[in-house]
């Protein structure tokens, strides 16, 4: 029997659905089946990771309207997903240095891209910028190497904060922001 969960923990997953459903229908035009996966302390106070699943095997059938629709064991990895990985269609500008993000931002506002900035809820930032096509990893890295930032985020083994979920070290919130 599922429990009770509270009106506010209700918009959290609905939230999250959303946006996990965005990212592969509207943006990933239901071409990247991406990997997710969530974190939890363990008896001794260390984090630990899930599996990694892919979206199509433990988001897409979750029912946020009706959360008695859905299998226990689902829907509590669903709950537990904090962490995602980055799709074809998106390169992601990580920023630990957070005096470096006013030339960053300069420098993109030349390309007429579709990019969102977001607070990690970390020590830095990450700008998501999506696509048209897909990328490959060189091309990925050709544009991280034009803002000097992170190349490990062009690696499709590697996986990201998701967004509007607490950050898997901190316990902070990736919240996105409006960068002028």
């Amino acid at each position: 029997m599922i429990e009770v969960i509270k009106v506010s923990r209700l918009k959290s997953l609905q939230l999250k659905k959303g946006y996990l459903d965005k990212l592969y229908f509207k943006i990933g035009k239901q071409k990247y089946n991406f990997w997710v996966c969530g974190t939890f302390t363990d008896d001794e106070g260390n984090k630990k990771f899930t599996k990694w699943k892919k979206y199509r095997d433990c988001v897409a059938n979750i029912d946020v309207l009706n959360l008695k629709n859905n299998d226990w064991k689902d829907l509590k990895f669903f709950e537990g997903i904090n962490n995602r990985q980055i799709l074809g269609v998106e390169i992601v500008l990580d920023i630990e240095d957070p005096n470096e993000i006013k030339s960053i931002m300069e420098k993109l506002k030349r390309y007429d891209w579709n990019y969102s900035v977001w607070k990690t809820g970390s020590k830095g930032y990450h700008i998501h910028i999506f696509l048209d096509k897909e990328a490959t990893t060189h091309q990925k890295e050709a544009f991280v190497k034009l803002f000097d930032t992170d190349l490990q985020k062009c690696n499709e083994k590697n996986l990201i904060a998701l967004e509007n979920e607490k950050h898997w070290r901190t316990g902070n919130m990736k919240e996105e922001i409006n960068y002028e």
